[in-house]
C-alpha cells in the first residue's frame, strides 16, 4: 500500500505539470492553428469566419455577444468587438480543431474607433497570445488601394510590426467561380485572372510597405453553389491551402502589439491640437471681423468719413505756404547753380586729368622750336658766303702779322 503511494503521487504532480503547460499556452481554450481575419467593414469577414467553422454564412450569432460572428447585409460594422471561436476545420469532425478569431470592419475613420482596437489589442496580446496567419480580406472589386485600405493596412503594420507580413495571406471575397462571374472577369482589359489580382495586390503592398517577398492569396468564396461540383472543389481546395499554410508557419507572438496604440494616441493628440489651433485662429478672425463691423457703424452713425483733397487749384503763395514748394525762381538758381558746378567739376577734372596722364605740351613746343631754329640757321649758309667768310678770315690773319710786325720795327728802332 505505502509503495502504491508514492507512484499516484508522483502521477498526480506529472498530471498537474500537464495541465499547468496547457493553460500557460492556453491550447485547450484557443487550440492551434489560430486564424485572425483582418478587413474593412462590409468585406465578409465574419461569413468567411462562419464558414471555416462549418456554420452558415448567414449566421445571427445568436451564442455571442457583441455582433461577435453575426452576418448582416448593411454597410456599418456589426462585430463590434474581437471575438474568438473554435470548432473542427469546415465542421468536418474527421478535422483537426483550431481556433478563428472575427474581428470589428475598419473605415475610413480608424481613429476614432480607438475602443475597437484597444480592445482587438488587448484581447489577440492577452488571450490569444499567438497567431499562425492573418487573413487580410478584400472584396474582388478592390483591385486599387484607397486611402482607407490604405490607412487599415498602416494600422495593422504599426499594430503588429513589420514581422506580421510573414504570416500574412490575401483573401478575395465575393470571388463567384461560376462560369458567368469567369466570363465577365475575362472580357476585361486586362483580364482579371486570379494571378494578375494577387500579383497587382503584391506590386501595391510592395511600393507601399516594402515587402520583400510576395504574399499568397487564396480565393474562398464562401457564397459558392453547393449543388455546382466545380465552385464545390474550388471552395475546398482553397480552404485546404488556407489550412495548409497556417499549419507552416510559426506562431507570430502578440506580446508587444500595444505600441502602436500608443502611436495611434499621439498621433489623435496631434490631430486634436491642429484642430484647436485652427479654431482659435478662427475665432480671432471672427473677433476682428465683429470689431470691425462695430467701428464701421460708430462711422456710418456719426457721419464720420475721411475728407477728400481739395482738387481746386491755389495760387502760388499760399499754395506754397501749406505744401512748403519752390518758386520759378528758386528752381532757376537751382538750374544755375547746378551747371555751373558741373562746368567747374569738369574742368578741374579735365586739368587734373591731363596734369598727371599728359606730357608738358609747353616744353615740348619749347624744344620743337629750338630745334627748329637750328635747322633754319644752318639752312641760311650758303658756300658763297662760306667762301667769303673765309675769305675775311684770311685777310684778318694777314692783318694781323702785318701789325705785329709793324710794332716790332718800331721798337727795335726805339
Amino acid at each position: 500500500m505505502w509503495t502504491i503511494a508514492p507512484q499516484i503521487f508522483v502521477l498526480t504532480i506529472v498530471l498537474q505539470i500537464s495541465h499547468g503547460a496547457r493553460t500557460t499556452n492556453n491550447e485547450d481554450r484557443y487550440p492551434s492553428p489560430r486564424v485572425v481575419i483582418l478587413g474593412a467593414t462590409g468585406v465578409g469577414k465574419s461569413s468567411l469566419a462562419n464558414v471555416l467553422v462549418g456554420r452558415d454564412k448567414n449566421y445571427g450569432g445568436r451564442n455571442f455577444r457583441n455582433g461577435c460572428f453575426k452576418v448582416s447585409t448593411g454597410l456599418d460594422s456589426i462585430t463590434k468587438q474581437t471575438c474568438a471561436d473554435q470548432g473542427y476545420w469546415l465542421g468536418d469532425l474527421t478535422k483537426r480543431r483550431f481556433t478563428v478569431i472575427d474581428t470589428p470592419g475598419f473605415g475610413d475613420q480608424l481613429i476614432e474607433e480607438e475602443k475597437t482596437i484597444e480592445n482587438l489589442v488587448t484581447t489577440l496580446r492577452d488571450q490569444i497570445q499567438y497567431v499562425h496567419v492573418f487573413i487580410i480580406a478584400f472584396k474582388q472589386t478592390d483591385n486599387r488601394m484607397t486611402n482607407s485600405l490604405r490607412s487599415m493596412i498602416s494600422l495593422f503594420e504599426k499594430m503588429f510590426g513589420k514581422k506580421f507580413w510573414d504570416n500574412a495571406i490575401l483573401e478575395a471575397t465575393h470571388w463567384n467561380h461560376g462560369e458567368d462571374a469567369e466570363r465577365i472577369r475575362m472580357d476585361s482589359h486586362p483580364a482579371i485572372t486570379q494571378k494578375f489580382w494577387t500579383d497587382e495586390f503584391n506590386r501595391i503592398l510592395k511600393r507601399e510597405y516594402n515587402l520583400k517577398k510576395d504574399l499568397k492569396s487564396i480565393f474562398i468564396d464562401t457564397y459558392y453553389d453547393h449543388s455546382s461540383e466545380f465552385e464545390t472543389a474550388v471552395f475546398y481546395n482553397n480552404s485546404q491551402s488556407l489550412l495548409d499554410y497556417s499549419l507552416s508557419r510559426e506562431p507570430f507572438e502578440c506580446k508587444d502589439i500595444e505600441i502602436a496604440l500608443t502611436e495611434i494616441r499621439q498621433l489623435q493628440n496631434h490631430i486634436d491640437s491642429l484642430v484647436r489651433e485652427e479654431q482659435d485662429k478662427k475665432n480671432i478672425i471672427q473677433d476682428l471681423i465683429e470689431q470691425r463691423n462695430e467701428l464701421q457703424k460708430i462711422v456710418n452713425l456719426h457721419g464720420l468719413t475721411t475728407p477728400s483733397p481739395n482738387s481746386e487749384r491755389q495760387e502760388g503763395s499760399t499754395y506754397c505756404s501749406i505744401n512748403k514748394c519752390y518758386t520759378p525762381t528758386e528752381f532757376a538758381m537751382f538750374g544755375i547753380g547746378a551747371i555751373v558746378m558741373g562746368v567747374m567739376l569738369g574742368v578741374i577734372g579735365i586739368s587734373w586729368f591731363k596734369h598727371q596722364c599728359l606730357p608738358d605740351e609747353k616744353e615740348e613746343l619749347r624744344e620743337r622750336e629750338r630745334a627748329l631754329s637750328r635747322h633754319s640757321s644752318l639752312l641760311r649758309v650758303t658756300p658763297r658766303e662760306c667762301s667769303d667768310s673765309k675769305q675775311h678770315i684770311d685777310t684778318s690773319f694777314m692783318d694781323s702779322q702785318f701789325a705785329e710786325r709793324g710794332k716790332g720795327v718800331h721798337e727795335t728802332d726805339f
